[in-house]
C-alpha cells in the first residue's frame, strides 16, 4: 500500500487550500457609468466651496442639443433644491441648539417650537428655491458616448449659499417675531453661528 510522506502530504493540503480559497473580488468601478473615463464629479458631487448636483438627460429622438442641456440642468437644479432642505433643516437644528443652551445656567433660553420650526424651515426652502437657483452655475457638462446621456455638474457657491441662507432666514424669522413668536427672540443673534455651524456638520 502506497503512503504519502510529510512533504507530500504537507504539499496536498496546501494545494487544496489554494484551490479553494476566495478569490480576490475585482475593484469596482469609479464611476457608476460602464464609460471608462468619466469624471470624478458623477459620483461625488461634494465639493469644498459650496453645494453641488449632478442632473442627467437622455439624448433625444430630434438631436437637440440645446434641449438636452435645459433638461440637464433643470434635473441638476431640482436635486440641487432636495440638497438645500436638507442643510436648511439643519441649519435651524443647530440655531435651535444655540437658542436652547443661551443665557445663564439657572435661566436657559426657550427651544424653538417644533410647529414654528417646521414652518420657518418651509418658508425659507420656498424662497431659496425661487430665488437662488436660477443664479446658479454649471460648472461642467459631461456626455457619456456610450448612449449619449448628458451630465451636467450644477453648483451653487458656498458664499452665494451662506448669505442666501442668512437672508432668506432674517425675512422669515422676523416674520414669526412680528406675529408674536416668542420663542425666536434670541435666534436672530445666533444665525450665523448656526449657519457655519451646519456648513461643518455637512463636510
Amino acid at each position: 500500500m502506497r503512503t504519502f510522506t510529510p512533504v507530500l502530504l504537507g504539499a496536498a493540503i496546501l494545494g487544496l487550500v489554494a484551490c479553494g480559497a476566495p478569490k480576490t473580488p475585482a475593484a469596482a468601478p469609479v464611476t457608476t457609468t460602464p464609460t471608462r473615463n468619466a469624471p470624478a464629479w458623477i459620483d461625488n458631487e461634494d465639493i469644498p466651496d459650496g453645494l453641488a448636483a449632478v442632473g442627467i438627460s437622455q439624448a433625444n429622438l430630434m438631436g437637440d442639443k440645446a434641449l438636452q442641456r435645459s433638461v440637464a440642468v433643470a434635473d441638476g437644479r431640482t436635486r440641487l433644491a432636495g440638497k438645500l432642505k436638507v442643510r436648511v433643516q439643519n441649519m435651524f437644528s443647530q440655531l435651535n441648539q444655540q437658542v436652547a443652551t443661551a443665557g445663564t445656567p439657572e435661566k436657559k433660553g426657550k427651544p424653538i417650537r417644533s410647529e414654528v420650526m417646521n414652518r420657518v424651515v418651509e418658508n425659507v426652502t420656498r424662497q431659496l428655491v425661487d430665488q437662488e437657483l436660477a443664479g446658479t452655475t454649471v460648472r461642467a457638462y459631461w456626455t457619456d458616448p456610450a448612449d449619449g446621456s448628458l451630465y451636467a455638474f450644477v453648483v451653487m457657491t458656498r458664499d452665494s449659499l451662506d448669505r442666501a441662507l442668512a437672508g432668506a432666514a432674517q425675512t422669515q424669522i422676523r416674520r414669526e417675531i412680528a406675529q408674536g413668536e416668542q420663542s425666536l427672540d434670541k435666534a436672530l443673534d445666533k444665525l450665523d453661528a448656526a449657519i457655519a455651524a451646519s456648513e461643518r456638520s455637512a463636510n
